[in-house]
């Protein structure tokens, strides 16, 4: 054991550095890929926030179409709330009902003004969820967050892999590097 202690002693420090790297890339990627999940219920809950300030009637700023069962869809949604925390027009659904924000969450974007945040409203039903308010209403505006997670799963298993690649490779490196090092020694004293 004692020969090995040399590799093992710097492969370790150099391990750790590697172990450091890969954990700082996984968390400013998968960080990256949340946040992106935001990017268009921002500027969804921000025009529907302006059209109501400009005197929109809730109602007119919903798609005609039928509403998003966000339990199947990824497609983003727009739900309306008045201030005192009644519905004014939704675009959403979960299990056929009208999407319900809880009252808190409505509370919390009245008294703040805007607020993000990733919502389950039941198991297996992520969202990646915006709400801003505007004149005597809060726009709510969301997405699954399915596909984001798949991503960040994706991410974590590439990660994974360099990091094993890395340490092994590592390895190796320190390994190489001792024989040198021996074989040098022996030259020298033999020289």
């Amino acid at each position: 054991m004692n020969k090995y202690f040399p590799i093992l002693k710097n492969w370790f420090g150099y391990s750790a550095v590697i172990t450091l790297l890969c954990g700082i890339i996984y968390i400013v990627a998968q960080q990256n890929f949340r946040m992106s999940a935001n990017d268009p219920q921002y500027q969804m809950a921000e025009d529907a926030a302006n059209a109501l300030n400009n005197g929109a009637d809730p109602k007119s700023l919903i798609n005609s179409a039928a509403p998003v069962e966000i339990s199947q869809s990824l497609s983003p949604y727009l739900v309306i709330y008045s201030t005192s925390g009644n519905m004014a027009a939704s675009g959403a659904m979960l299990d056929g009902h009208a999407l319900a924000i809880p009252k808190g969450v409505i509370d919390y974007v009245d008294k703040n003004g805007k607020d993000a945040a990733s919502w389950q409203p039941q198991p297996g039903v992520r969202q990646a969820m915006v709400g801003i308010r505007a004149k005597n209403y809060i726009a709510f505006t969301g997405r699954s967050l399915r596909k984001v997670e798949e991503r960040i799963a994706t991410l974590g298993e590439q990660v994974l892999f360099g990091w094993v690649m890395s340490i092994v490779a590592m390895l190796v490196v320190v390994f190489l590097q001792e024989a040198a090092a021996k074989r040098w020694e022996r030259e020298l004293l033999t020289s």
